[in-house]
Formats: C-alpha cells, sequence, structure tokens
C-alpha cells in the first residue's frame, strides 16, 4: 500500500509540468493498521523529491484545474449509515459554547497558558473521528470537559453582601473580589450600579467603575464613595466584567439603607445641649453667690 501510495503520487507529478495542490484524505472509520500504513506513506512522502507539504488551508486557495468536474453529489448521496456515526449539531454548539467561556476566561488570566493549552487539546479531542459510532461516551467527555471549565471560572467572583445601612448623605459601599485560583488574575472591571440613581448615586452618577487585581488564593476589595439624596432603601447591582465589555461571572444585587439625622431632630439634640449648658451655668453661679455670703 505504501508503494502503490508513493507510485501514484509520482504518477501524478509526472502528468503535467505545472504545479498542483492534491488533498489527501483518511478513509472514514480507518483501522489501526491503515492509520499506520498512511502516516508511513506520508512520512516517506516528505522526504521525496517531487513533492512538498502544505496547509489545507493553503491547498483551498489554488486554483481549481479547469478540466475538474465541479458536479457536487446531493445530499441523499450520502450513506446514511455514515450519517449516523457523524457528530449531531448539538455536539459542534457545546463545543463552541466551550471555546466562547474559554475565551471569556483567558483574558483576565495573569498565565493563560496553563488553562488554553490543555482545554485547547480536550476541545480537538472532543471533535475526533474516535468518536463516531460512540455518541454517549462522546457526550460524556464534553459535559466533564465543559464543567471542569465552569469550575474553574467560578473560582472568580463576588463575595455576596448582606443588607448595608449608611447613615449620613456621603459614605462608602465596599465590595470584595475572591479568587481561588493557584495565579492571579487582571483585566476585570468591577461595575457597581445604582438602580434608583435619584435616590442613591454611585460617584455622583448612575454607575461606577474600577479596575480590579487579585493574587492567587487572595481576596481584594474595592471601595466606591456614594452620594444620597433621600433616605430610603436602594438596590445596588455590582458586576464583574472583562476589558472588552463581556460580563463575567454572576452579578450581586444588595440593599442599600440611607438614614440621616434631620434637620428637625438636629434641633432638638441642639436645644438639649443649651438647656443643659444653661442648667449648669446656673449652679455655679448660685455656688458661687453663696460661697461670698
Amino acid at each position: 500500500a505504501v508503494q502503490e501510495f508513493l507510485a501514484q503520487s509520482l504518477a501524478l507529478n509526472q502528468q503535467t509540468g505545472k504545479q498542483r495542490s492534491v488533498v489527501v484524505a483518511p478513509q472514514r472509520m480507518p483501522t489501526a493498521v491503515q492509520a499506520r500504513a498512511m502516516a508511513q506513506a506520508v512520512t516517506l512522502l516528505q522526504g521525496g523529491t517531487w513533492s512538498q507539504p502544505q496547509q489545507l488551508a493553503a491547498a483551498a486557495k489554488a486554483k481549481p484545474d479547469p478540466g475538474a468536474t465541479t458536479k457536487v453529489p446531493s445530499k441523499s448521496a450520502y450513506p446514511s449509515s455514515l450519517r449516523k456515526q457523524e457528530l449531531p449539531r448539538s455536539a459542534f454548539e457545546q463545543i463552541a459554547y466551550t471555546q466562547d467561556r474559554l475565551d471569556n476566561f483567558k483574558v483576565i488570566l495573569a498565565n493563560e497558558a496553563r488553562v488554553v493549552t490543555p482545554f485547547g487539546r480536550a476541545m480537538n479531542r472532543e471533535m475526533s473521528t474516535s468518536w463516531r459510532g460512540r455518541n454517549t461516551a462522546a457526550n460524556t467527555f464534553r459535559q466533564s470537559v465543559q464543567a471542569y471549565l465552569d469550575t474553574l471560572t467560578g473560582q472568580v467572583k463576588l463575595i455576596d453582601k448582606s443588607e448595608t445601612k449608611l447613615s449620613g448623605r456621603s459614605a462608602t459601599i465596599p465590595v470584595t473580589v475572591q479568587n481561588n485560583l493557584v495565579q492571579g488574575v487582571d483585566h476585570l472591571i468591577l461595575r457597581l450600579t445604582s438602580t434608583n440613581p435619584t435616590r442613591l448615586e454611585i460617584s455622583d452618577d448612575a454607575w461606577a467603575e474600577q479596575r480590579v487585581t487579585v493574587s492567587g488564593g487572595h481576596t481584594s476589595t474595592v471601595k466606591f464613595t456614594t452620594s444620597a439624596n433621600v433616605n430610603g432603601q436602594t438596590r445596588v447591582i455590582a458586576q464583574l466584567y472583562t476589558e472588552d465589555g463581556q460580563k463575567y461571572g454572576n452579578e450581586v444585587a444588595f440593599d442599600v439603607r440611607v438614614t440621616e439625622i434631620t434637620a428637625t431632630v438636629m434641633l432638638v439634640i441642639g436645644g438639649g445641649v443649651l438647656l443643659l449648658v444653661l442648667a449648669g451655668f446656673r449652679m455655679y453661679t448660685q455656688r458661687k453667690r453663696a460661697a461670698a455670703r
């Protein structure tokens, strides 16, 4: 088989004096012996003097032979037995979803190669022809890859907050970001949004953003300056974003209750203090007169 392959390639080269591209593809489900034979043949061909290897994309850009057939078989011509062995559309949709999650995750990592390389190989394995006819095993493998990636991305998150109480018209709200990964994360933006800016403003606006950097296995607290216009309760939402504007992780919503000492209360307190001062002054003068007598 190897000798026949080399002979055919040499015959193709001698048919014309012009250079042309030939795509060599394996059969649909080769055996181990057939795969080894083809690998040996292609390796020997690369050592020959009548051919040179190139990428599939380069071969696809080559100008087709005008004498070649342009007729494409119909969809029904594809054997149903082979169609049943192909990966379903849902498999490629899941692989694309995993790739999107990986792209959104790697941009925040200090050393993305530690994650991109193994997951890239895993997704290549998800599309491998070795899964043909093994739908259950292929689906289990894809789900396990997705679940592990979700576990890693979930290690960088916002800490839940309970109701926050602010006294006075201006105060700061702390928001904590936790990183349980081994490596540090960067290029993250923390946005704090007030659902009722007429009541509570974040840095004199409806929302504010700050850059976040967290070392591996640590937490980082970001403080936002707020100003309240009226008393009451306001819903505030904290959300992490990547630098390209993509949401990262789940948002954290919490209530902020503003309590301020009103002018009437201040007047009552001031009057009470004044009465205490006057009473003390009166007692002092009475004792001084008694001592003089």
